[in-house]
């Protein structure tokens, strides 16, 4: 499947910040839920948005091929690419499935590494039906180096999710509200950090990287 009905992009404001809902569960995805939810609230943030739904296209797994014929590999990862490429800011939304990342979002880490998230900042969102969601954060802050992505200090765990941001205007639990609190001032957090790091990446030495596995 190469079409981009998976990618939506809204607006025409100044900044742009890429949401990756990482799930590929197609009955009721948590992580859909959390990440149209950012969607909503970044735009209300008068930033651009675009919305990559993991659970609504199929990606070539990587392989050797990506590096010899990159443009070939999958036209639908090309298209991703270019979109990713605009953007400011990365979130990813990550659920936590048998205390590890799901294939899916392992492997777009693996693809993009051809300046998709590079010199950008990174809010990392994780997502646990139960009490735990600690896994994903710990295995996307290990997984980033060659993608040159700058994950934020801020992170947010939404745990007993099927309980919470189930509808966007009404608070259910006091829990329900803290959790938007927190995701609220993170998103806030790496929209500052999303409008400096632009004057990074204008930097003439950053703009060519000698050493692409960051070593």
């Amino acid at each position: 499947m190469t079409e981009f009905s998976c990618f939506i992009d809204e607006g025409n404001n100044y900044m742009k910040f890429a949401i990756i809902s990482g799930s590929t569960r197609q009955n009721n995805p948590q992580s859909a839920k959390v990440a149209n939810y950012i969607n909503q609230f970044v735009n209300g943030m008068n930033i651009d948005s675009h919305l990559l739904d993991l659970s609504k296209i199929v990606i070539k797994g990587w392989d050797e091929t990506f590096w010899s014929d990159h443009a070939a590999f999958d036209p639908g990862w090309t298209k991703i690419s270019q979109q990713l490429h605009q953007c400011d800011a990365i979130i990813i939304v990550a659920p936590e499935w048998n205390g590890m990342l799901p294939p899916a979002l392992v492997n777009v880490m693996h693809l993009a590494v051809k300046g998709e998230f590079a010199n950008k900042p990174m809010l990392i969102v994780s997502v646990s039906a139960g009490g735990n969601g600690v896994y994903p954060i710990v295995h996307l802050r290990e997984s980033v180096k060659n993608s040159f992505a700058t994950i934020i200090p801020h992170h947010v765990i939404i745990r007993d999710v099927n309980n919470v941001l189930n509808d966007y205007n009404t608070v259910s639990s006091e829990s329900d509200r803290s959790i938007r609190e927190r995701l609220h001032y993170s998103l806030k957090v790496l929209e500052v950090y999303a409008e400096n790091f632009i004057k990074i990446r204008n930097s003439d030495v950053i703009k060519n990287i000698p050493y692409s596995y960051g070593m």
